[in-house]
Order: C-alpha cells, then sequence, then structure tokens
C-alpha cells in the first residue's frame, strides 16, 4: 500500500484549511499523472477551505497532448506560463527537482513549499516544509488518491477521471500496475467507463514526432559494457519518447540528448529494460551525470532525465559528444561497480 504517515496527513489538511492562496506547480510538459494529481489536490484544498475569496491555481510551462485530453473531458484549465507569480504555498506535484520548473527560486523563500511526489528523493525535500514522498507508488495520482482515502473524502466523477488517467499513463495502462494500484483502481472507478479513460490516453503520434524518433534511430551509436547494448543519440525535441523507443527495438539502455539553443539548455533522457533496473537506477545515474553538468536531474529506475545550462559559446556538436561520453561513463561506473 502506498506508504503514507498520520502526521503527515494531519500536517496537509491543516496547509489547505488555512491557507487560501496556493499554486499548484506541475513539471515542463505535464503529463497525465501531473495533471491529474494537480487537479485533485486543488479539489481537495477547494473542499478543506471555506474561504469565499481563494485563488487556487494549477501552472506549467507547458503540457502534454494526452493532459490536454485529459482537461477538456474533466473541463479543468491549467495556467501555461513560464515564470508564473507564486502564492504563499507552492505544490510541486509530481516534481523532483527545480530544474523541472521555470520559476524564480528567489521568490521561493516567501512561501510555504510542499512536495508531492513518487520519484527518488531529491535535495528539493530539503526546501520543503512537507514533502509526500513514495518511490514505491507507481504514479503520483496513486498517492493523491490515497490521501483521499485516509481523509474520508470521496473525490466526484471528474476528479477520479483524472486520477485515474494519470495512474493508467504512468503505469503504462496498467502494465506496471500493482496489487495496491488495483484496489485503488476499483475505489476510484465506480460509475466511469474505463474504455472512456483508455480512449483520453490514446493518439496518433504526430509527424514531428515520428520524424524525431527517426532521426534518434538514424544518428544511433552503439556501445556495449558488460554484456549490456547501450544506444547514444541526439535530436532537437522528444529525447524522452525517442530514448523510449530505442529501448524498445533493441537496446537495453538508450541516452538521447536535446540541445535547445534558443532556452541555453541541455536535456537528457534515459530509460533502460526492466531487467537492467533491477541492477542500476537510471535516476542515480541521471542525477550523478547532472552533478557532473552542473545541473539537476533524477527520476525513476527504468526512466530518468536531467537539466543543465548550455554554454553557448561552445558548438552543440562538442557539447552532445561530451554529455553523451559521460552518459556512458557513469553506466559503465554504476554497472562494473555494481
Amino acid at each position: 500500500m502506498v506508504k503514507l504517515k498520520s502526521e503527515d496527513i494531519l500536517h496537509l489538511k491543516k496547509i489547505l484549511q488555512e491557507n487560501k492562496n496556493i499554486l499548484f506547480l506541475c513539471h515542463h510538459n505535464a503529463d497525465p499523472d501531473a495533471i491529474g494529481a494537480a487537479v485533485a489536490l486543488k479539489y481537495l484544498a477547494d473542499v478543506l477551505n471555506r474561504s469565499e475569496d481563494k485563488n487556487l491555481k494549477i501552472s506549467a510551462d507547458s503540457i502534454s497532448k494526452l493532459s490536454k485530453n485529459v482537461l477538456e473531458e474533466i473541463e479543468e484549465d491549467v495556467e501555461v506560463v513560464q515564470y508564473p507569480k507564486l502564492l504563499d504555498v507552492v505544490f510541486f506535484v509530481d516534481t523532483s527537482n527545480l530544474n523541472q520548473v521555470k520559476i524564480n527560486t528567489q521568490d521561493l523563500k516567501d512561501s510555504i513549499l510542499v512536495v508531492v511526489d513518487h520519484h527518488k528523493r531529491t535535495d528539493l525535500l530539503d526546501l520543503c516544509t512537507l514533502s509526500i514522498v513514495d518511490e514505491g507508488a507507481t504514479s503520483t495520482c496513486e498517492i493523491v488518491s490515497q490521501i483521499f482515502r485516509e481523509m474520508g473524502i470521496y473525490p466526484p466523477k471528474k476528479i477520479r477521471i483524472g486520477l485515474l488517467s494519470g495512474i493508467l499513463y504512468d503505469t503504462k495502462h496498467l502494465k506496471l500496475a500493482r496489487e495496491e494500484t488495483f484496489q485503488i483502481i476499483a475505489w476510484l472507478i465506480k460509475g466511469i467507463n474505463f474504455q472512456k479513460v483508455l480512449s483520453l490516453l490514446t493518439q496518433e503520434m504526430d509527424e514531428s514526432k515520428r520524424i524525431a524518433h527517426l532521426k534518434a534511430c538514424s544518428r544511433m551509436e552503439l556501445r556495449e559494457v558488460g554484456g549490456y547494448i547501450v544506444a547514444l543519440s541526439y535530436v532537437s525535441s522528444y529525447e524522452a519518447s525517442c530514448a523510449k523507443t530505442i529501448v524498445s527495438i533493441g537496446a537495453d539502455v538508450s541516452f538521447v540528448v536535446a540541445v535547445r539553443k534558443r532556452e541555453r539548455e541541455i536535456r537528457v533522457s534515459g530509460r533502460c529494460r526492466k531487467s537492467l533496473s533491477k541492477k542500476i537506477h537510471m535516476g542515480e545515474i541521471m542525477e550523478e551525470v547532472a552533478k557532473r553538468l552542473g545541473g539537476k536531474g533524477g527520476g525513476h529506475r527504468e526512466a530518468a532525465g536531467l537539466n543543465a545550462k548550455y554554454d553557448k559559446s561552445r558548438s552543440k556538436d562538442e557539447v552532445i559528444k561530451e554529455v553523451l561520453n559521460l552518459c556512458y561513463e557513469v553506466f559503465k561506473e554504476k554497472v562494473l561497480g555494481g
């Protein structure tokens, strides 16, 4: 079962009851898990706080197409903006480090900070008044659903659709579900058409994404260490999806770099096979690579990523080569050292 401390539930309830200005912040390209959890937490805040002049907002610098499907279905809005105005309380939802959001970090000192997440713990937690994090949970929506259960609050249908969408998305349509996941789904699904929820998470890949996948595969360099096939590649966008595809077609582990000159940002996504994840933790690898690049990284055992600053004085090709070599070296250290 999702591991929640009774004192954390009471603390969360107190924060939501006593504060009427709350921002629920999601990571870049917010996926259905982030959106579903944020929408549910916003509803919980609305229920628990009796003020008539509440200001409850959900914000992300971008959201995925699947998340837009979910938001349209449940008739919810998300503020899509970089550097949103921070409110009295800021929730980091499905967000494990500050590099995943575009905010004025200096302003955080004026807010009560809360993180609700299921990724590997990072130093973000040191900044927070309250952290509800369970790395064993399959999704943040699973954690939020359990929060509702612990508080004895049964959410309305639209909120439950959002939570179910997040759970289905992060479990890869239940492929990664645990026994506890099905128990939560059974609690949420009353009066909901399961096929309808699945349809929200299905869409044909658009042309730009297909081209990115093809480019990633055509540029792929293969190396081998410890009997594992390591694939290294680069694209301009969709690096996470490309990394996933490369593993699906045969690599044991993949690292895909995207250098964004306009944003002066380096992004890396790493994926590995489930069998390999028993030996290494991709979140730890990305965290270590990010540290050496002066950035921030983290994630799950099988899927992780990082963000770091890009020095425009250096050539893009040089940076890509350096970052991919660094990913390979850290992976090699973990495999041979583990």
